[in-house]
Order: structure tokens, then C-alpha cells, then sequence
């Protein structure tokens, strides 16, 4: 069931944003006398590759977006943030206006989703590993904001159980909620969907799907680091913080298969192991 919208929303406003700017929602909060909308004001919750880049996405998708506060639990990943940020608009001058952050709204510690949540702001980008993502959620629907969450949105069972309970809140109170499976969004895979639903192929009975890429990052420890701060910085290789390759990058595929089949599996076996990786920089 869809809650119905603020009186300063359209639903007409509200798919097509979110369908053109699927990397950073946006909603406007309100209008100006003059008829200029009111800037959404944006706070990001984990400011590392995804979280800066869904940032720059964000103010590129709309005229009326602001970023206004960053929270990193790294100081130096938050600093980082702050420069290729404040390089992006110097070399994107019409979207300097648009990035709005000062130092008493850049926040690091574990702490930082309740300070950027408590900072003034209509919506939150949530990009930390996604271990965390369950509780961020839930604290960003309580605070009454509106959400773009990188996928995956748990990474297990009591995660995603969590994540349910919370989206039924957001219901109860009008929130948007966007995740990050962008394929949904991507006018390819939305054009190709409709025409095997108008029949082009006739009726779909069965598919497969792949996921195929090379390496992947990993960062030496260093000696400063304790176990958390090691873990935290690989976090694609512990489960806890990823869910694994099939849950934090398999799940666009997965979800394109649930979306062509139009449902849901009834039920799944599983068969594997890992030859790639194995050693003790690549986590479990």
C-alpha cells in the first residue's frame, strides 16, 4: 500500500525524480512565493567512493538540491570527501551553489548518522558499509527523513527483517524510501522489461544471471589499525559488513530477475565455494 504524499509532493514529481536521478533522490520540500522551489537539503552518512560519488549525483540531478553535511567514521576518508567535493564544483561552477558544507557540519565517529540526521536536513544519502544499513534506517525513519540507501539494505536475515519493519514505518509516515539498484532505472533494462511483457519473446519460463568483473580493491593493514578499523576499510570481505559478493553485487542481478519474472523465488538451493581469494588479506 502507498502512503499518501505531503501536501508539498506530487507522486507524478516523485517517480519521475527518483527514476531520472536514481543515485541521489530528490524531492522538493516546498515553494518560494515566487514559485522557485525550496532547496532540498541533503546530509550523506559514509563518504567513501559510493557515498561521494552519489553526492556529485545528486547535486548534477535537480536545480533544487543541497548538500549540507557529510559524516564519515574515518576522519581521513571524511577530509578526503571534503576535497574532491569542493575540487568537483571548482570544476563545476554552476553546481557550486549546491554544495553548502561547512566544518560544523562534517562529523567522523561512529556516532555520525545521528549528528548529519540531527543537522537540519529533509534527506540522507546512506553509503556506509552495509552492515550498518539496518540501523541507519531505522534511525533516519524515526528522524522523519527521507532515504536513498545503497543496496545491499541488510546483510542478513535479522538485517533484512529489520529493514521490513522499518520501511512499514516509513509508510506510516509518508517517507520515500529509493534504493540503490539503479538497473530499475536504467532506460535499457526498463525499455527491454516491456517489451518482453508486451511479448516480444513470448512467455518467460526460465533465466539466468551472471555477475562477471575482475579484481577488486583491498588495503594493506597497517599497524595502527585494530581488527574493526582493518574489517571496516576491506569491508566488501567480511560478511558481517558486506553480506558477501552474492548479497553487496549479485543482488542487481537477482533483482532484475525478479523484476523480468515479475515475482519472487518460492524457494533456493545453493552450491559453492571459494578458489579465488583465499588468502588472509581477503577477509571470510
Amino acid at each position: 500500500m502507498t502512503p499518501p504524499l505531503p501536501p508539498s509532493f506530487s507522486r507524478r514529481l516523485f517517480v519521475q525524480t527518483t527514476a531520472a536521478a536514481s543515485m541521489g533522490l530528490v524531492l522538493p520540500r516546498g515553494a518560494y512565493a515566487d514559485g522557485r522551489e525550496a532547496a532540498l537539503r541533503v546530509g550523506v552518512i559514509g563518504c567513501g567512493g559510493r557515498g561521494t560519488g552519489a553526492a556529485t549525483d545528486c547535486m548534477r540531478a535537480s536545480e533544487n538540491v543541497e548538500i549540507v553535511a557529510l559524516g564519515d567514521v574515518a576522519p581521513d576518508r571524511l577530509a578526503e570527501a571534503v576535497v574532491n567535493l569542493t575540487k568537483f564544483v571548482a570544476d563545476n561552477p554552476t553546481l557550486a551553489p549546491k554544495y553548502r558544507v561547512t566544518p560544523d557540519r562534517t562529523f567522523t565517529g561512529f556516532d555520525v548518522y545521528e549528528k548529519v540526521l540531527a543537522s537540519d536536513v529533509d534527506l540522507v544519502i546512506l553509503a556506509t558499509p552495509p552492515g550498518f544499513r539496518p540501523l541507519h534506517l531505522s534511525a533516519a525513519v524515526d528522524a522523519g527523513k527521507h532515504i536513498f540507501t545503497e543496496k545491499p539494505v541488510a546483510t542478513d536475515v535479522a538485517g533484512a527483517l529489520s529493514v521490513i519493519a522499518t520501511y512499514e514505518r516509513s509508510l506510516a509516515k509518508g517517507l520515500h524510501i529509493v534504493a540503490g539498484t539503479q538497473r530499475r532505472h536504467n532506460p535499457g533494462y526498463v525499455e527491454v522489461v516491456q517489451r518482453m511483457r508486451d511479448g516480444a519473446i513470448g512467455d518467460v519460463l526460465n533465466g539466468q544471471v551472471y555477475w562477471n568483473q575482475g579484481g577488486l580493491w583491498s588495503k594493506p593493514r597497517e599497524a595502527s589499525w585494530s581488527d574493526m578499523e582493518w574489517q571496516m576499510r576491506n569491508w566488501l570481505y567480511f560478511t558481517w559488513l558486506s553480506g558477501d559478493h552474492i548479497v553487496e553485487q549479485h543482488v542487481h542481478n537477482m533483482d532484475v530477475a525478479n523484476w523480468v519474472m515479475d515475482g519472487h523465488p518460492i524457494r533456493a538451493t545453493g552450491l559453492g565455494g571459494r578458489q579465488w581469494r583465499t588468502g588472509p588479506e581477503f577477509g571470510n
